[in-house]
């Protein structure tokens, strides 16, 4: 390595301006000054800068603050630096080694020398100067080998660039991560080890559009793309991880995408979702052709086709289909030949709450069983603007299941039904349903099987 010998007169050094830059460290000013030529320099009494033996070398108006460090034979200091270049400045004297060693990280070693013949006056140098070194921090060694007896090295200064800075050997950051992985929306907690431990750390992302980063280090994926978390010590220290934001990948799908029914039969479809456990809703295109509850299960209607679909219910509006083709049951009658049979129920007592009214009570097919229809009222006098219940109590009788029933109870003229109040223990009301005519889905009633519709209605009129 070729030695750099830049004599600085005293004249030359008292006529050379330097910037100082304040800074502050744990309390404490950090002596380090902008040369003229653009470098920023160190004192040797710096605390960054560690001996293994420090003596106190000569004082001069030469030297940079008045005066330098002793280095001895078998001796070294040692520093940590963030920056692309270095530089070495020292006294250079009759009685100084030739064959200083400086070692930057593991792989660069190179000696310089400090001697210089004329014992006559006092210069201060640059011995050593390396440039082009990555920008990342580096670990320096310097130190005089034991067999330059009677010899030293008189330290007097430190350069590195002007957008570097020196750190304690004993301080260091690191996170428990160096890339992550995220979705739009996801968080991970990034942790930061520091050496003290706790000290002060700042977070920062590099592009809060992609990711986000709070002050404890929980980062939040924004949308697609890739961003830097930095974490920073209040010294200088920065360790860093890339996050990759990715859309969630979620999908929604049927055990089943077309399926055939019997009229008056019912298939259940399962619904899977990523992630799993997302709520879905449940819809027909046509519920005159099939039907469809909350848990998914199918009924068929009437004959014909209808798209049966779930979706999802987080926001995201993801769906699946099944096309549900419903068959008459062998040859028997269809919903256009079908008997319909028709049970008609008034209102017990002596109330007029619904003179001449009457449900209508339908099941798809033959007329294989019987069931009977009680309408109630909770009131047996009422004043417009009044509100009570009806209850309707269906029961099948017969000794067959009554398939697919349906219940259809209109409103007299003066009554107003609330269809949102509407209770059914078996089944759900028709979304077709008005305050003047109330239609439930009541499906399959087995022998002596009894459902009770609960409407709350008032008087307008």
């Amino acid at each position: 390595m070729k030695n750099y010998f830049k004599k600085f007169s005293i004249m030359f050094v008292m006529a050379l301006m330097f910037i100082g830059i304040g800074m502050i460290e744990n309390g404490s000013a950090v002596n380090a000054a902008i040369t003229a030529d653009g470098w920023q320099r160190y004192d040797d009494t710096d605390k960054r800068l560690l001996y293994t033996k420090n003596i106190m070398g000569s004082i001069s108006s030469v030297h940079y603050n008045g005066s330098t460090s002793v280095i001895i034979p078998g001796e070294s200091v040692k520093f940590t630096f963030y920056g692309t270049k270095l530089r070495v400045v020292c006294a250079e004297w009759s009685n100084k080694s030739t064959k200083n060693v400086i070692k930057i990280d593991d792989n660069i070693s190179d000696t310089f020398s400090s001697y210089h013949s004329n014992s006559g006056s006092v210069s201060q140098i640059v011995t050593y100067e390396k440039e082009n070194l990555p920008k990342a921090f580096h670990k320096v060694t310097i130190t005089v080998p034991s067999d330059e007896v009677n010899k030293n090295l008189e330290l007097d200064a430190i350069d590195i660039d002007n957008t570097g800075y020196l750190i304690g050997n004993n301080e260091s950051i690191t996170l428990d991560k160096s890339t992550m992985n995220l979705n739009v929306g996801d968080s991970h907690q990034l942790t930061a080890t520091t050496t003290p431990v706790g000290a002060q750390v700042t977070w920062k992302s590099s592009d809060p559009s992609v990711a986000t980063v709070d002050s404890t280090g929980k980062v939040t994926g924004v949308k697609e793309g890739s961003c830097t978390i930095a974490a920073t010590t209040a010294d200088g220290l920065t360790a860093t991880c890339v996050v990759t934001v990715a859309k969630e990948n979620k999908w929604i799908s049927l055990n089943k995408s077309t399926t055939n029914l019997t009229i008056y039969d019912s298939e259940t479809l399962i619904a899977t979702t990523t992630p799993a456990g997302i709520s879905v809703k449940w819809s027909s295109s046509d519920t005159s052709v099939a039907t469809v509850d909350s848990n998914g299960k199918v009924t068929a209607i009437g004959a014909g086709t209808a798209t049966i679909t779930a979706t999802t219910l987080d926001g995201s509006n993801l769906s699946a289909s099944c096309l549900v083709t419903a068959v008459p049951k062998g040859n028997g009658p269809t919903p256009a030949d079908s008997e319909n049979i028709t049970n008609i129920a008034h209102a017990k007592g002596d109330n007029t709450n619904n003179p001449g009214g009457e449900v209508t009570i339908i099941f798809h097919g033959s007329a294989d069983t019987t069931l009977s229809v009680v309408k109630t009222a909770d009131v047996k006098e009422v004043w417009i603007g009044d509100n009570f219940t009806y209850t309707l109590v269906i029961t099948n009788t017969g000794t067959k299941t009554a398939k697919a029933v349906v219940v259809n109870d209109p409103a007299p003229n003066h009554i107003n039904f609330n269809v949102s109040g509407v209770t059914t223990t078996q089944g759900s009301v028709d979304s077709s349903s008005t305050s003047k005519n109330i239609i439930v889905n009541v499906g399959d009633i087995p022998p002596t099987g009894t459902v009770t519709i609960k409407i709350p209605s008032t008087v307008i009129a």
